[in-house]
């Protein structure tokens, strides 16, 4: 076997599963000779550190067509047709990602019979994440070399077979399940304790277990428009086991220093009008966590009425989202990027308000003061997964009290963007109270309605995912909804007059004839085309993964 060189991170530990990367490639050792659980930590950096995501992906792609954010700007009047400098996700999986978590599970598996039973919680964890970020990356780019992937430097094909996504869905749920029967049926006495390594759980396999078992549910629900006869076997299965039940099991990475690379800056990005008008309307506790007020204070409105900038002016609202339409741009034609901003000693004041820069970097500079709070990556929540029931046991698929799991899920998220916050040091953090909460539940838009519950729901999902991107993007696709119909009112998006559309998929590239592995990666896509809803070509945003059928 080839020796490769690999970098591990020193880890200084802050406090449960807070970790420090700020010293890195400061001692090398032989992939060879690491342990399984040294691996561990390198391979979860490897997976969440892609910054890159964060600014192609996340801000300037999927959140503008999803409609969660807006650039201060506001949207190019191409923004619905670029695609470019996306899928960094699949750079990730088959970069050190893939490869260090296939590492673990290659070593346990050479090792002899008795070592091995002392690797199955590690084998396990290393298991689940690997079949999350598969999906993850399945999710947009459809077919994909997974289970022959990883393998030539064992030995293994340097030609990997695709599986389609119908294939991986299978073996995906497959993966999971026997993994949830090897640490329950696992000689817990002997096993090696991953500890602080695990920056997930701390080494806890209760909760890994209930994470397999509830992703199980997360990755069906995608087959609701192909197969809900398959959704709803592998669902009796999931109930039946232990599930994510509770806030303290949520499925996020909490670490320190895993954000300071400066694309994961979201400076410059604004609220979106839809979201924020439905969040005023709501008087949602979880406006002030994922947006700033605005810069039109008294205070301030008092200086630039006194320069003879502005009129004195209402200020009650300060939460204000920037228009979605590139129409809405120019300055005749709206008043939100052009005419309602002022710059007064080289200060620019605008009425639209920005994220709140630290609950997606917490190193964010606030005045001259640099954040060192910690950074949440949530994966799957137990607010997620509440409201993915509730969701269900509406459409008759699952069993269930929906209003309870409605309610409960709203809760969990209230809660768990309230930590977010807290962790992530946001500035003016006020902490919310469960009076906010209560009021907010007991609100008219709110307040579960059987007549409109499916849409209650699926709008308080599209808000609880405000932290994962691809997740609403999903949502929209899997449900139609929010939609110009909704109370949460998206808007249709214009340039020119004519409406624009909200890409689907990943610009998936044309293989090269002079790649090793040509052949399959052609077939792959020639497989994918026979879906008339795939789009032809390969470049197509607008065409549909196999999941997303029309």
């Amino acid at each position: 076997m080839k020796k490769i060189l690999l970098l591990i991170i020193s880890l200084q530990l802050f406090n449960s599963c807070t970790n420090d990367f700020a010293e890195i490639n400061t001692n090398p050792i032989d992939q060879v000779t690491a342990t399984p659980e040294e691996l561990l930590p390198l391979a979860i950096k490897a997976g969440y550190s892609a910054s890159y995501e964060y600014y192609y992906d996340y801000y300037r792609r999927i959140m503008p067509w999803t409609q969660t954010l807006v650039p201060s700007t506001g949207n190019s009047g191409q923004f619905m047709n670029d695609g470019s400098n996306m899928n960094q996700r699949k750079d990730t999986f088959y970069g050190d990602h893939g490869a260090l978590l296939t590492d673990i599970i290659y070593k346990i598996n050479k090792m002899p019979t008795d070592q091995q039973t002392k690797y199955v919680y590690l084998k396990s964890i290393a298991t689940i994440l690997k079949v999350y970020y598969a999906w993850y990356v399945t999710d947009v780019n459809g077919s994909l070399a997974y289970t022959e992937a990883f393998q030539a430097r064992y030995g293994g094909t340097q030609t990997p077979k695709y599986e389609t996504q119908e294939q991986l869905y299978d073996i995906f749920d497959k993966q999971l399940s026997e993994t949830y029967t090897a640490i329950e049926g696992a000689n817990q006495s002997i096993q090696v304790n991953v500890g602080s390594k695990d920056f997930f759980f701390d080494g806890d396999i209760t909760k890994w277990k209930k994470v397999a078992n509830s992703l199980r549910l997360k990755i069906a629900s995608r087959l609701m428009k192909r197969n809900s006869t398959k959704l709803t076997a592998i669902a009796t299965e999931v109930l039946s086991r232990d599930q994510i039940s509770k806030q303290e099991e949520d499925f996020s990475l909490r670490s320190r220093r895993f954000t300071e690379h400066g694309n994961f800056n979201p400076i410059g990005m604004l609220a979106s009008k839809p979201m924020v008008d439905f969040m005023n309307t709501t008087e949602d506790p979880r406006r002030r966590i994922f947006f700033e007020k605005n810069d039109y204070s008294q205070e301030n409105i008092n200086k630039l009425v006194a320069a003879g900038l502005m009129k004195q002016v209402d200020t009650a609202e300060r939460y204000v989202g920037g228009p979605i339409s590139p129409d809405l741009v120019p300055a005749n034609k709206s008043r939100y990027y052009t005419s309602a901003k002022r710059v007064l000693n080289q200060v620019n004041y605008d009425t639209v308000s920005r994220l709140q820069y630290r609950i997606w970097r917490p190193e964010n500079v606030v005045g001259i003061t640099i954040g060192t709070g910690n950074a949440i990556f949530p994966l799957l929540t137990y607010a997620d997964y509440s409201l993915l029931k509730a969701e269900l046991v509406v459409r008759n698929l699952i069993p269930g009290n929906a209003e309870s799991l409605y309610m409960e899920g709203i809760k969990a998220s209230i809660k768990m963007y309230d930590n977010i916050a807290k962790e992530a040091i946001i500035d003016k953090y006020i902490p919310i109270k469960g009076t906010d909460t209560n009021i907010y539940l007991n609100s008219s838009k709110i307040k579960f309605n059987s007549s409109k519950a499916l849409e209650q729901i699926i709008l308080q999902e599209y808000l609880n995912y405000f932290k994962q991107p691809s997740e609403v993007w999903a949502l929209i696709k899997r449900t139609g909804m929010p939609n110009t119909s909704t109370a949460l009112k998206l808007e249709e998006p214009t340039r020119d007059g004519f409406p624009l559309t909200m890409p689907r998929r990943i610009a998936l590239p044309t293989p090269s004839k002079d790649n090793l592995n040509y052949q399959n990666q052609q077939t792959a896509l020639d497989q994918m085309n026979q879906d008339p809803g795939f789009g032809g070509n390969p470049n197509n945003i607008w065409g549909r993964i196999w999941w997303d059928k029309e």
